[in-house]
């Protein structure tokens, strides 16, 4: 496999040091999101605590990558830093975020039973609490982009012949982190947004606009959904 330009070529030491740092960035988030699942206090507190998790694991793989991996968290921050092309690409990442969610919901408009409880429930919890959902905006807009795109998905194009392949394995990974809320529809547009936009990171190398369209998806569909549940 031909070394990208500017990055080192992987003894098979290497390989393995990043192999578990894949596991490591994914697994982390699982024990500890399931370990705040069980805690004996209200959904409220678990959204916020929870939230804590996934900066600390950002920081766990800036450590990791630093000291074990001896190379930066971010690989491929060399995008272009345009004003023009930034304002053009969220607005384009955007409405291929409204395109996933449209497709997202075909099983449900073809007659398949959508489980919504658990999304339900957090709405519910959320509505009239703008600042949690700006803080879980925020949080979800720039650790799993980090995590997901800028280590993950980085590492597996390091370790993976052909394009394509880091981006799918990528995206399911993105997509299992939502399995929590057992909603078919999320599963698919998460899916949907990790081929997006590793695919987009691939090509330009800048995590910050995925990072900004990532909050205010977030951002925008759980203020219109609470907005709705006040009316």
């Amino acid at each position: 496999m031909t070394p990208e330009p500017g990055l080192i070529s992987y003894t098979r030491k290497h390989r393995s040091i990043i192999a578990a740092g894949i596991a490591l960035a994914f697994l982390a988030q699982i024990v500890l999101i399931l370990g705040i699942r069980y805690l004996p206090i209200d959904l409220y507190d678990k959204l916020f605590y929870s939230r804590f998790i996934f900066w600390g694991v950002v920081a766990l793989l800036f450590f990791y990558a630093n000291k074990i991996e001896k190379q930066p968290l971010l690989l491929w921050e060399k995008g272009s830093s345009d004003v023009g092309f930034f304002i053009i690409a969220v607005f384009v990442l955007y409405l291929i975020s409204v395109a996933c969610g449209i497709l997202s919901a075909l099983p449900r408009l073809f007659g398949m039973h959508e489980n919504d409880k658990v999304i339900k429930m957090v709405q519910k919890v959320l509505t009239g609490h703008d600042a949690l959902i700006f803080f879980m905006s925020l949080t979800a807009g720039v650790t799993e982009e980090v995590i997901f795109r800028g280590y993950i998905l980085t590492r597996l194009t390091k370790l993976l012949k052909g394009k394509y392949l880091p981006v799918i394995i990528s995206a399911v990974l993105f997509s299992a982190l939502h399995y929590g809320y057992n909603s078919l529809q999320e599963l698919i547009f998460a899916f949907l947004i990790g081929v997006a936009f590793g695919t987009f990171y691939q090509k330009y190398r800048n995590i910050k606009i995925l990072i900004v369209v990532h909050f205010l998806i977030d951002m925008i569909s759980l203020e219109l959904a609470t907005h709705l549940l006040k009316k």
